[in-house]
């Protein structure tokens, strides 16, 4: 059996080798660029070799896996060998200039190309410094997660295809053949350091594919391609996104370019420049480029460029389909206007350090984004989180007349279905589906620290287990209590069903009224779960929560907090739906009480709805069997994950079910705390709302508390002696402070948790690479329980 296993791999094709050989060659020479000695010393200029295209570009159990002894070839053929199959036709398609195949293989052709680009050795590398040391089996199951991420950046670009018939030099091959070029990015350049590129989502980037010695494909952004003087090369493609749907046409490449000698050598400069180890040519002379090459690299751009046909790109598409639903997709694939609508104007110059900064997020710009890289910075010409949550605020208020003198128990009377559909729909307004969250969160601060809350938002414990940490944390990140109507069937619509979501839009409209202060003040972050407006972020949680609930047990704790919140919801529905006969619903109740005292507990329950924020002053409608819909909006593990690490945040629960997950998803759940000492993991806080009518004084240790979380942070981060050494100090210091008992404050312990290896999971990972488009992944090093 073992004889039958496929263990020298390829990982550029064989297939692809044969298209740089000139008949009736057979062997191809390669250059090894890089030659380890026995010391362990790299040097270059090593020798050349001759070889078959089935001895080049091959390495042994690059793919192969193994459970065991026992040994397994699937990556290599079952994944590769269709992939490398219908790739190859692609690439026939597009040099034969074949259009009915070239629209058959379009697709193919893009997943082959992302494939080729993570499935070399340096491709490999690439996500081992992103993963880790993950092993060889998971290595290979991100590698397949992850292969098909770039195809719509690349689809919805301008596709060229140049010709070296004309020219002397051929084009070469390369251990790396997807090439990305960037006229900034220089090969000595410190981003371009061994394994990393240029993101291909920079506006600068070029992708440089040699499809064999005599044909090129070159992929453009098309604001590049069109206006190339003017472009930001360091910035972000317009609606840059990994993963994603979009419509494009197949059957436009530019083919009008038979490039000159000089010009397919620059090209082979660039190549051989991206290149790990080897690079190959039917010819000597043309694997060394650099000693012909009279274009420096910030010249080559010019011969990159694309220069006509551009009209086949860009515009904008309708389309209608048969069963009557429409489409509608600009040049960059956003699916609404919302960019028209969310848009606000930058500031023409740089603003003054004291001013406020132009992301939105009320700080100040030395405070904000001064000190952030311009491509790492937040957006400045889309409305920010914060900017959006207040808009909701206003709008709320005027849908609910509560900026016009109203008050809640005006509300509680008067909601309505127009009032439940107008809100959402204006929430659904400000979040479309084409909303990249990344270019929104806040980003992580020196000296700033936020935390991001991991459970069920619920407005009846909003004051105990989420506004207090106000005290002790300088910013919150919340999950957005409402829902997002796009992705909800008709029937389940707060804006097509309304009359389902009127107990829930009354839940959710007092969690804003009670947030809108901190979230004016920028201190609290409400954000949309991803899920609700990416649909291929919300297929990549739901594959990872396969399977996932049967490992999640509820502790005592958590089932008493839950049936707690079930009871509470019990009565007051109960009540709702007996309002109009309370003493026959008492009665009925306590069979043994007596008419008067049936009465007086009737009056007793009907003071209780009428002092019930939570309750709507209206009979429970008589439509859909009174059906309510409660949606309780919480952040998954994985998502609190990619939240905390874009925003450099601490993860904080209060249910043991979440804390248990978090540690279960940790890469070594048992090395828990192995940076802090067991005894230094717990501290005693006290929580109050920091609003509190009862509170006549700061909470007692609330400054010590701050600097241990800091400490903390600063220990699971760095786990030296000396950072050890403070925070059990500070230890020491809060625990010969007296304690004493406070009617306003809660005293509950704190829990903090930092595994070896951080929080960051290969899902949470995967999520960041992908969705976050990050060049460096922050860690979440630390975690904490309060109860």
């Amino acid at each position: 059996m073992s004889n039958q296993l496929t263990r020298k791999n390829h990982y550029v094709p064989q297939w692809y080798q044969r298209g740089f050989l000139t008949p009736p060659q057979s062997r191809l020479h390669v250059l090894d660029l890089e030659t380890i000695l026995s010391n362990g010393k790299a040097i270059s200029g090593s020798p050349l070799c001759e070889c078959s295209p089935k001895l080049a570009f091959v390495e042994h159990d690059l793919y192969t896996t193994c459970l065991g002894e026992l040994l397994n070839d699937e990556v290599e053929r079952l994944l590769f060998g269709p992939i490398d199959k219908s790739g190859a036709e692609a690439v026939r398609a597009i040099v034969g200039n074949d259009p009915r195949r070239m629209h058959n293989y379009f697709k193919a052709l893009f997943d082959f190309l992302d494939t080729q680009k993570l499935r070399t050795p340096k491709g490999l590398d690439f996500l081992l410094e992103r993963y880790g040391q993950i092993g060889q089996t998971a290595l290979m199951v991100e590698m397949q997660r992850l292969r098909a991420m770039h195809c719509t950046i690349w689809t919805e670009g301008v596709r060229e295809v140049v010709s070296a018939k004309n020219s002397n030099v051929k084009f070469i091959v390369s251990d790396h053949p997807v090439t990305i070029y960037h006229r900034e990015f220089a090969p000595d350049h410190s981003c371009c350091a061994y394994p990393n590129d240029p993101g291909i989502e920079l506006i600068g980037s070029q992708t440089i594919y040699p499809l064999d010695g005599d044909h090129c494909l070159i992929l453009t952004h098309t604001e590049y391609a069109k206006a190339p003087s003017s472009a930001d090369l360091l910035a972000m493609r317009t609606h840059a996104r990994f993963r994603g749907h979009s419509y494009v046409r197949t059957d436009s490449f530019i083919r009008t370019r038979d490039l000159s000698t000089e010009e397919v050598t620059a090209i082979n400069y660039v190549l051989k420049a991206r290149a790990r180890k080897y690079i190959a040519a039917a010819k000597v002379e043309w694997l060394y480029p650099e000693s012909t090459n009279s274009l420096n690299w910030r010249d080559i751009e010019q011969i990159l460029l694309p220069r006509d046909e551009l009209w086949r790109f860009g515009g904008e598409m309708v389309m209608t389909f048969n069963d009557g639903t429409s489409h509608f997709q600009d040049a960059f694939g956003r699916t609404s206007r919302a960019h028209e609508y969310l848009a606000k104007t930058p500031p023409e110059s740089e603003p003054a350090p004291d001013e406020h900064c132009p992301c939105g997020s009320a700080q100040r710009y030395v405070d904000c984004c001064l000190s952030l890289p311009f491509v790492e910075r937040p957006t400045w010409t889309t409305l920010g989180i914060r900017e959006r949550n207040i808009a909701l605020c206003n709008a709320v208020s005027d849908i609910l007349g509560l900026n016009e003198g109203k008050e809640w128990n005006d509300v509680r009377r008067e909601l309505n279905d127009d009032h439940v559909q107008r809100i959402h729909e204006f929430y659904e307004y400000l979040w479309p589906t084409d909303t990249l969250l990344r270019e929104l969160l806040p980003r992580p601060r020196r000296g700033i620290t936020r935390a991001v809350f991991l459970g069920p938002l619920d407005v009846r414990s909003l004051q105990l287990v989420v506004v207090p940490w106000l005290d002790y944390f300088d910013e919150l990140v919340l999950p957005h209590p409402f829902p997002n109507a796009t992705g909800l069937r008709a029937e389940a619509s707060p804006t097509k069903s309304p009359s389902l979501y009127r107990d829930q839009t009354l839940r959710n409209v007092l969690i804003l009224l009670e947030l809108e202060g901190f979230i004016r003040s920028g201190r609290i972050h409400l954000v949309p779960d991803p899920m609700d407006m990416d649909e291929s972020y919300r297929a990549e949680i739901l594959a990872s929560a396969k399977g996932a609930m049967d490992d999640v047990t509820l502790s005592d704790r958590d089932k008493n907090y839950a049936a707690a919140m079930w009871e509470d919801d019990h009565m007051r529905w109960s009540l709702r739906a007996h309002a109009d006969k309370l003493p026959a619903f008492v009665k009925q109740t306590m069979p043994d009480i007596c008419q008067f005292m049936a009465e007086q507990v009737a009056v007793h329950l009907r003071k209780q709805m009428d002092e019930d924020p939570l309750t709507l002053l209206q009979p429970l409608s008589r439509e859909r069997s009174n059906e309510q819909l409660m949606l309780y909006k919480a952040f998954s593990v994985d998502t609190g994950l990619f939240i905390a690490s874009l925003t450099g945040s601490v993860p904080f629960c209060h249910m043991d079910a979440i804390w248990g997950k978090l540690h279960t998803r940790a890469e070594d759940p048992q090395a828990a705390l192995v940076h802090i000492p067991t005894e230094l993991s717990t501290v005693q806080v006290f929580l109050c709302p920091p609003d509190s009518n009862e509170r006549s004084e700061e909470p007692l240790n609330r400054d010590e508390v701050r600097d241990v979380i800091h400490m903390f942070v600063k220990t699971a981060e760095s786990n030296d002696a000396e950072s050890i050494d403070q925070l059990r100090a500070a230890f020491t210091s809060i625990r010969e402070q007296p304690i004493s008992e406070t009617e306003w404050a809660l005293h509950v312990r704190l829990e903090a948790s930092a595994p070896e290896g951080g929080f960051l999971t290969t899902e949470a990972i995967r999520l960041i690479h992908t969705y976050g488009l990050v060049s460096h992944i922050n860690p979440v090093p630390l975690a904490l329980r309060f109860g």
